[in-house]
């Protein structure tokens, strides 16, 4: 009676097997980690330009509603902008107080973080610093321009003061992250008119 043969690998073929799995898993490893990769890297552009819509929006609405006010001056640099205008805000008592209020926007370069202050009318004559409350982290700079205008056209200025005892034409506002290229930066920025701002030369 004559014996089966013997089936199996020999281990040349079973390298060979091995090798090529590697390479497949390697080759699937790597595909899913390019694509993890972009994917945090969509969402982490999404999620910045939903802070930074969320931050100009802010400062546009805060910005329209400025008043005019000798007590509170509207003034200004390239990294800070503080005005004034009516609110109604709740208080710790669970109610609502109403009345003119003193809004501060400034950047932090160290922190690298965009804050903002808002201080009630006899905070700010007794020189008391408020209420201070993160806007935006991760900001690598904070930049704000101030229009008036010169016979026929706008002019910018890095800095407003309060000497002026006016308010701007309007603002311009620019924020800046780190992009995912590096070296680089992504600005989101924002023009905004105020109704109540000069429509003639500064003084």
């Amino acid at each position: 009676m004559k014996k089966k043969g013997l089936c199996g690998f020999t281990l040349l073929e079973l390298l060979i097997a091995v090798t090529i799995f590697s390479i497949v898993a390697v080759a699937i490893y790597s595909s899913f980690n390019v694509g993890i990769r972009a994917w945090r890297k969509a969402e982490n552009s999404y999620k910045i330009r939903q802070e930074a819509r969320h931050v100009l929006n802010t400062i546009g609405r805060e910005l329209r509603c400025a008043i005019n006010s000798t007590v509170m001056p509207f003034e200004g640099s390239s990294n800070y902008v503080s005005f004034c205008r009516a609110m109604k805000v709740s208080n710790p008592q669970g109610g609502y107080s109403e009345g003119i209020f003193k809004i501060t926007y400034t950047f932090d370069a160290e922190d690298k973080v965009v804050y903002y202050v808002l201080q009630t009318y006899e905070e700010t004559a007794k020189e008391e610093s408020g209420t201070k409350s993160l806007l935006a982290s991760g900001v690598s700079d904070f930049k704000l321009q101030y229009a008036y205008l010169d016979v026929d056209k706008i002019v910018w200025m890095d800095n407003w003061e309060k000497e002026e005892l006016n308010i701007p034409l309007g603002v311009k506002v620019s924020l800046y992250y780190p992009s995912q290229n590096e070296g680089q930066v992504a600005e989101y920025s924002e023009t905004i008119f105020i109704p109540t701002g000069i429509l003639k030369e500064a003084t």
